[in-house]
């Protein structure tokens, strides 16, 4: 534009020299210059041809309805209807959003959750403004990336301030020994304006209530830990769906006040790990033995002089609780050079011994131990025949033992592939006691390393606790799992725990809450994860041509959506849906005409006055 406007002035200058001062044309000239003036300078924007860009609204509206459960708490749904059907109007599209993005009804809400982004994404491809209605508790909007947050107007319609009760978390133990009291640790948040501050918190199995208390509730809004216990023969052997809820007066919410969780009471003598310090070997045992076995799993370690510590929970644990657990065990682990420990449950029918890499030195081989592939004779070569060994990492150390400690080998190794084989796991049969002993040290790198290392050590595992227990080999884990508890609108994660793992399996699912049933096709990912959405209940799964591929799975009724949260949007902004458009100046007919018409009345002026 800069060459335009020079051009205009060096025109003018020169037609004003020209018409003015050479032929001294008092005002005629004055207006020849004029015309001459504008029509060079129409001319120099059509040569130059400078463009401006503008935004033209396009487009019908987009309405995002928020449709999560938190929607329903304080009776907005009605006015969020209302208001997304004001803004829409007649020729708009109402979306539904949430977990998920859906068409328009008018349904309760029912999403679990409130992620916007997607939405988002969705509307702006309908090239229409979009209007956003929600109560403001947003979950994903630190995530959503500016530009798709431009020209959004958002309609918040907080909730309204109810008095509610919610059981936030639960903790108790998944397996317990039949006979075995149970402690549960409950957390409770209140909410609302004059919230009553006593409530009854109650525990339910099987239609019957089996523990029931009448507890203190914090100031609102509040959140607070109570615990609740139960004695022993509450529960027969087998699964259990413990409810436990909270009734409170006046309760607006009555979703969340229950949340339920599977607990299975095993009649097998209970299985008890004691351990010097919670080192790697003893928490990964831990840790792969309690999802192996189907019988409790008890771990303490000895942290500091008659200190214990819960490997579970973390928990400070008295010694005397120690002994007791360790007396009553149906088979004890050890790994433990200490003679606290090594004193423990000597009495105890099956014994299993981890002593390699505790610190000691005698008789202790550093270096890579690699197992061999072919296993020895004995009572668990039928089960560890089927592990890849070769596929294995080496092993840190080995503790080298008299014969006299053994009856049989069940796994040898050796030092770098080479030499003399030596056996890491050992075995003896007296009349009173089975015992079993971990030479090598670094076993947990197999369960670490996952695959098939890991599957190698849970076989390894299964097949020493059926033998101490003089088991058939009825305890090992089952081929795949799946996901114990979910929330509301959360999906069942099934796990395939082995390395041979089929793309897809039908799964027969029986609703134990209903009468309904239906069989689902899994389709597994490459870390052999499947997912399947099943609305709030109990049920019994199995997977077909799988023996023992079996369980129970709860889907509950609360969800988070239902407690308050913080508002993360507040109403406002303008809904403007543009396109960016970009004319020219040769797009203008105009500028054609205004040359044509300045220069040719220039052109007949000067004819009339007999000028060249």
């Amino acid at each position: 534009m800069l060459i335009v406007v020079v051009g205009a002035l060096v025109t003018a200058v020169w037609a004003g020299y020209v018409y003015l001062w050479r032929e001294q044309l008092g005002l005629q000239g004055a207006a020849m210059s004029l015309l001459r003036t504008i029509g060079v300078s129409a001319l120099l924007v059509l040569l130059v041809n400078p463009g401006r860009a503008s935004r033209l609204a396009i487009g019908a509206p987009v309405v995002l309805l928020d449709a999560s459960l938190s929607m329903g708490v304080g009776g907005n749904w009605s006015a969020a209807i209302d208001t997304a059907s004001a803004l829409a109007g007649p020729d708009g599209t109402i979306l539904r959003f949430g977990s998920w993005i859906a068409p328009f009804d008018t349904q309760p809400p029912r999403a679990g959750a409130t992620r916007l982004g997607n939405a988002l994404r969705v509307a702006r491809a309908a090239e229409g403004p979009i209007h956003v209605v929600t109560d403001g508790e947003v979950e994903d909007m630190g995530a959503i990336l500016p530009d798709l947050l431009a020209d959004i107007r958002f309609v918040v319609l907080p909730r309204d301030t109810v008095v509610d009760a919610a059981v936030l978390d639960v903790s108790l133990p998944r397996r317990i020994q039949q006979g075995d009291s149970v402690r549960v640790e409950i957390t409770v948040g209140v909410w609302g304006t004059n919230a009553p501050r006593r409530a009854e918190i109650e525990i339910v199995a099987d239609d019957r209530i089996v523990a029931a208390r009448e507890v203190d509730l914090p100031m609102s809004p509040g959140v607070s830990r109570r615990s609740l216990a139960f004695g022993p023969g509450q529960l027969s052997a087998g699964d259990h769906v413990l409810g436990i809820r909270v009734n409170l007066d006046g309760d607006a919410v009555p979703e969340d006040d229950e949340r339920q969780r599977i607990v299975t009471v095993t009649e097998h003598p209970a299985v008890v790990m004691l351990a010097d310090s919670p080192d790697w070997e003893s928490r990964f045992f831990v840790s792969e033995l309690t999802e192996l076995v189907g019988t409790t799993v008890k771990a303490y370690a000895h942290v500091i002089a008659d200190e214990w510590i819960d490997m579970h929970s973390l928990e400070p644990i008295i010694e005397g609780v120690v002994r007791r657990e360790a007396s009553r065990a149906g088979l004890l682990a050890t790994r433990a050079e200490s003679a606290v420990a090594q004193g423990f449950g000597t009495e105890a029918p099956a014994l299993w011994r981890w002593p390699a890499g505790l610190g000691s030195k005698t008789g202790y081989a550093t270096g890579d131990w690699y197992p061999r592939s072919q296993v020895p004779p004995s009572p668990l070569a039928g089960q560890l025949g089927l592990v890849e060994w070769d596929s294995l990492p080496p092993l840190l150390g080995l503790v080298q033992l008299g014969s006299e400690d053994a009856d049989w080998a069940a796994v040898t190794a050796r030092l770098g592939r080479r030499g003399v084989s030596r056996p890491i796991l050992i075995g003896r049969d007296s009349a009173r006691v089975r015992l079993l002993t971990t030479t090598g040290a670094g076993l947990w790198r197999w369960a670490f390393r996952g695959g098939a290392s890991r599957e190698a050590y849970r076989t390894l595992l299964a097949a020493g606790i059926d033998w101490l227990l003089g088991a058939e080999p009825r305890l090992s884990a089952s081929r795949i799992k799946a996901t114990a508890v979910a929330v509301r609108d959360q999906p069942i994660v099934f796990e395939w725990l082995t390395t041979a793992q089929p793309d897809s399996a039908f799964v027969s699912i029986a609703s134990l809450t209903g009468d309904s049933g239906s069989t689902a096709l899994l389709r597994f990912d490459a870390q052999g994860k499947a997912t399947h959405h099943l609305p709030p209940g109990v049920y019994r799964w199995g997977v077909r041509g799988e023996t023992g591929a079996s369980g129970l799975t709860v889907v509950e009724q609360y969800s988070a959506e239902y407690l308050p949260r913080r508002v993360a949007v507040g109403s406002g902004g303008t809904a403007q849906a543009s396109a960016l458009m970009e004319r020219f100046a040769r797009e203008r007919w105009l500028l054609f005409v205004v040359v044509v018409l300045a220069l040719a009345a220039e052109w007949g002026w000067r004819h009339m006055r007999g000028l060249p």
